[in-house]
């Protein structure tokens, strides 16, 4: 959920809701940390060919590695949730690879709406050190409600469903454990409405994410400050740009 910081807000959400747009801040936070998420980087990397009048200094050079972008790199394959309780799923494995899977898989599952749904959702991924995660989460929904004209309690209104993308991500480790993981998001979201189709302004390329901590069985989300506060902005993704790559930004197949 990010830390809901109000200097870490970045990313917005626009609701089409009767036919008409509307806006409501999301989140946004960043990365510290050295336990990146590296898909096959050992696959990644080229030993330097020592031409035939190379000298001996230079041909035991160390390795050269290639540049990549994240189009162009191996993907991440995220791992499939174990259960699937509250409505949203949960039990990814103690790893990067676990953590950065549970953040994709609940950040494209969270209602955004149903503040009722939204509770049990946080419950169920919330860390327990971290008692106000629930609460910001159903705040952040109550949040968007009003933004759109609806009371501040009660479900979906018949007829429209939203779909997140999440597309890249990056994950570092903010201890030196690697028990509290923060991911970052690149997604898209999309508005659907019964008998008026999809949403003709999308939002695309939104930033966000999600501290998880490792509690033993899972990965959680939490919000303690000690964490949060080790946040910081990670280069700019773009799929093209071998800065990002370089960064730690890669490609998600969830499927």
């Amino acid at each position: 959920m990010a830390s809901y910081d109000s200097k870490a807000r970045k990313a917005r959400l626009r609701l089409i809701l009767m036919g008409s747009a509307a806006a409501a801040v999301l989140v946004a936070g960043g990365v510290l940390g050295v336990m990146t998420l590296n898909a096959d980087d050992g696959d990644l990397k080229q030993d330097a060919k020592a031409s035939p009048s190379a000298s001996p200094a230079a041909s035991s050079a160390a390795p050269v590695v290639k540049e990549f972008t994240p189009a162009d790199a191996p993907h991440i394959r995220l791992l499939k949730a174990k259960s699937d309780g509250e409505g949203i799923g949960t039990g990814f494995e103690h790893s990067s690879l676990g953590a950065t899977s549970a953040a994709v898989s609940y950040w494209q599952d969270l209602d955004l709406l149903d503040d009722v749904i939204a509770r049990k959702q946080w419950t169920a991924i919330a860390s327990k050190d971290s008692p106000g995660t629930v609460d910001q989460g159903v705040t952040e929904v109550r949040k968007v409600r009003e933004g759109v004209g609806l009371p501040p309690s009660g479900g979906t209104p018949d007829g429209i469903t939203f779909a997140t993308s999440v597309k890249a991500a990056l994950a570092r480790s903010l201890d030196k454990s690697g028990d509290v993981v923060n991911v970052w998001m690149v997604f898209d979201r999309y508005a659907t409405i019964r008998d008026k189709g999809a949403d003709q302004n999308p939002l695309r390329d939104e930033v966000t994410n999600l501290v998880l901590k490792w509690d033993g069985a899972d990965w959680k989300v939490t919000t303690d400050a000690q964490y949060t506060a080790k946040v910081k902005y990670p280069h700019a993704y773009d799929p093209a740009s071998k800065y990002a790559w370089a960064d730690g930004w890669r490609v998600v197949n969830d499927g």
